[in-house]
């Protein structure tokens, strides 16, 4: 890790690790086995504002903005830094989010490599606030995208995600100008609002649930900033008869089982035709069955445990709903009986199109095979 995260109970701002300002902080826990890993610090509305402070005056008071050759200098070399601790930070992002090793292409080392891609946008301060699931691909690549344009950035994480954000701050710390990307981790939704409302704000980025979304944007646009909002939601894949049946059903059921189902627009629903239903039933129990469940930090796990307990016992309560709106349970669909936030590869059917399981994310490691009409 980088030299600074010695204790890793300070926030990397305006160029320094700064305990907060009450001095609070909550444990981080290994989704794998719930054990308590570290404390993290607990920032306040008054961090918030320190950090915003910080990249408004990075911004309006250092040549960060007009001053292209550094900027490229600095976040090439800031890029070099993230590439050269890759493997300590997707080690990092196994131990404390569950993401496995094995899919550190998708979630750390693609996320790195296209830092440097030029946005097409204004500059300005902005909010970053990211979420559990994929939660340093999101950070990077929004970074990224500020950072090139010559604004500066303050970054939320979410509270199961804010070691992996605090280590990317700390890795800033040696590399980018002070103020330009600093780092509030809090388990307090007020903080992400209170960036939101902060004049010095320009711009806030907003990645995860719809709820909290819109309780972001609202605020946001309240107070006359740009918005960016990328709630998610699932993705249903329509199988035709003359599809590779079996090839299409396997390629969604290792999509949705890799990190236990935990992304954005996953193919978490597979329509087939009426006649082939329970062939292509049949494939999703054979693919899911075959999918190493384990240790995220073994290199052939593909799917690990759920990022907390509140994130598997929804999982658990979907299974439950589909069981009442009369699906069948073709595979899995129960808590493994090991340590930790774990939900079996799991494969449902029987569900019309109309579900809630097929309209709304499930988040988890869930196939559901529907029979079209």
């Amino acid at each position: 890790m980088s030299k600074h995260a010695l204790t890793r109970i300070g926030l990397p701002v305006d160029g320094a690790e700064r305990a907060t300002a009450e001095g609070w902080t909550f444990p981080a826990r290994s989704p794998a086995t719930g054990e308590v890993l570290w404390d993290v610090p607990d920032a306040g509305v008054v961090d918030a504002h320190a950090a915003a402070q910080a990249a408004w005056r990075a911004f309006h008071e250092t040549t960060w903005t007009s001053d292209r050759a550094l900027r490229s200098h600095v976040v090439g070399r800031f890029q070099g830094a993230l590439a050269e601790r890759a493997d300590e930070l997707a080690l990092l992002l196994a131990a404390e989010t569950g993401v496995p090793v094995a899919l550190r292409a998708a979630h750390l080392d693609a996320p790195i490599a296209g830092l440097l891609a030029e946005p097409e946008q204004a500059p300005g301060v902005t909010a970053v606030v990211t979420p559990a699931t994929s939660p340093l691909a999101v950070a990077i690549e929004e970074i990224g995208r500020v950072l090139v344009s010559g604004g500066t950035v303050v970054l939320k994480p979410a509270p199961e995600a804010a070691s992996a954000a605090l280590e990317i701050g700390r890795i800033a710390l040696d590399t980018l100008p002070s103020g330009v990307l600093n780092v509030v981790s809090t388990r307090d939704v007020d903080v992400a609002i209170a960036l939101t409302l902060d004049p010095r704000i320009d711009e806030v980025s907003f990645t995860g649930s719809a709820v909290a979304g819109e309780r972001v944007r609202d605020a946001a646009e309240r107070a006359g900033k740009r918005v960016r909002l990328d709630t998610g939601g699932p993705l249903t894949i329509h199988a035709a008869d003359d599809d590779d049946l079996a090839a299409v059903v396997s390629a969604a059921a290792i999509t949705i089982a890799a990190n236990a189902g935990q992304g954005c627009r996953l193919p978490a629903s597979v329509v087939v035709p009426a006649h082939r239903y329970g062939e292509a039933l049949d494939a999703a129990v054979q693919t899911m069955r075959d999918v190493v469940v384990g240790d995220p930090a073994e290199p052939d796990t593909l799917c690990g445990p759920l990022r907390s307990q509140v994130a598997r016992d929804r999982v658990l309560r979907y299974v439950a709903l589909a069981r009442s709106e009369g699906g069948e349970v073709a595979l899995g669909g129960e808590r493994l009986d090991r340590d930790g936030w774990w939900v079996a590869p799991t494969v449902i059917g029987g569900l019309s199109g109309q579900s809630r399981l097929v309209r709304e994310e499930v988040l988890g490691p869930v196939l559901m095979v529907v029979a079209g009409d």
